[in-house]
């Protein structure tokens, strides 16, 4: 539901006079995100641009959409591995009635373009890699969790790469080239964090919001248009990084065109013996519960994961976090009190398996 290509991207209002647009970074299905100049505090930024009107293709972010997204993000400030919110521009008395959310700029590259990447260069992440990452996102998920929100869309598109390459305080030359997002990355000085809290939320009840927008990194309960949900759905998009992460082929695990599909995938590999076990699976309506596969019970999680691929203990962290039983799925706190999110590896073994891989160990 992105807008159309090729066509004219809208003006900015004069209350956002002060930025500069400098480059397009991306696009969701509510809105699109610029690289920016904010030449009052000299510093490049990121701004989020929601639309009030939906005549550009994109989902229409009425006022509270816009105030619930920034309150999260508020909620959410002093959280280092979360993109930082700087200013809120609603802007309903325009002609367009969009909105403008200002946050701290952290990089051109995204994990699903980063993890592209290392495909065409051949080189596979290792599994100390995949640690390195996941402890920093599961992490990052336990403190947003800390502060009372639930995410709802954990995905690789809303995780974002700062390598410390990039001078946010010096404005970009006027006709200069960017970077291309295919340059060098310093691999062992990413830092991760997450953004992308348009469907985000604050507070937790017994019956929460239907999420109505799903993707292949959706919880099997929001798969199935259940609202009985809590932090456990963001774990299970952390489960589905951590899977595409292994997988090595920079697509998700779980892709399909259409929500049958979707679930088709889940179910097939981690089977629906869990889902059904669920306290809250006798109150799902009939017409959800049909469109569960009528096969694949038992989980395949290990046979698509062996041991070569994936140590027992990274295993255990894999199969908690993508546990179709909300009520045994692992939380974020639970997941970092696993042995495999302790020390790393270290000592020539250690070493030589990096190398392999052309990453150096972590010291």
């Amino acid at each position: 539901m992105a807008a159309s290509a090729g066509k004219k991207e809208a003006a900015w209002p004069a209350t956002m006079a002060r930025y500069e647009r400098l480059e397009k970074l991306g696009a969701g299905i509510n809105g699109e995100v610029f690289k920016a100049w904010d030449t009052q505090d000299n510093l490049i930024v990121a701004v989020k641009r929601l639309s009030g009107s939906g005549d550009d293709g994109f989902i229409i972010s009425g006022l509270p959409e816009v105030m619930r997204e920034a309150m999260c993000l508020g909620a959410c400030r002093s959280i280092p591995s979360i993109v930082q919110h700087r200013r809120t521009y609603a802007d309903a008395c325009s002609e367009t009635g969009d909105s403008f959310i200002v946050m701290d700029y952290v990089g051109r590259l995204n994990l699903r373009g980063y993890m592209q990447r290392r495909v065409r260069l051949r080189r596979a992440f290792s599994e100390d890699e995949v640690r390195r990452i996941m402890k920093q996102l599961v992490e990052g998920v336990k403190a947003v969790h800390g502060v009372d929100i639930l995410h709802l869309d954990i995905k690789p598109e809303n995780v974002l790469l700062d390598d410390g390459t990039e001078d946010r305080t010096q404005r970009p030359k006027k006709g200069a080239v960017e970077a291309d997002v295919r340059g060098e990355v310093k691999d062992n000085r990413i830092v991760y964090k997450i953004g992308g809290f348009g469907m985000s939320t604050k507070g937790r009840g017994k019956k929460q919001p239907e999420v109505i927008i799903l993707t292949p990194y959706s919880a099997p309960e929001l798969l199935l248009h259940s609202r009985e949900y809590d932090d456990r759905v963001d774990t299970w998009g952390l489960g589905c990084i951590m899977a595409d992460l292994l997988s090595g082929t920079g697509a998700s695990m779980f892709d399909g065109e259409s929500d049958i599909e979707i679930m088709a995938k889940v179910f097939g590999i981690v089977g629906t013996e869990g889902i059904k076990e669920w306290s809250g699976y006798s109150g799902l309506a009939a017409d959800q519960k049909s469109k569960l596969p009528g096969k694949g019970g038992v989980s395949r999680l290990r046979q698509k994961f062996p041991s070569r691929k994936l140590s027992s203990a990274g295993f255990e962290v894999l199969s908690g976090l993508l546990e179709s039983n909300p009520e045994k799925r692992l939380t974020a706190a639970e997941a970092l009190q696993k042995p495999w999110f302790g020390k790393q590896r270290r000592g020539f073994a250690g070493f030589f398996k990096s190398c392999m891989v052309g990453v150096l160990p972590e010291i």
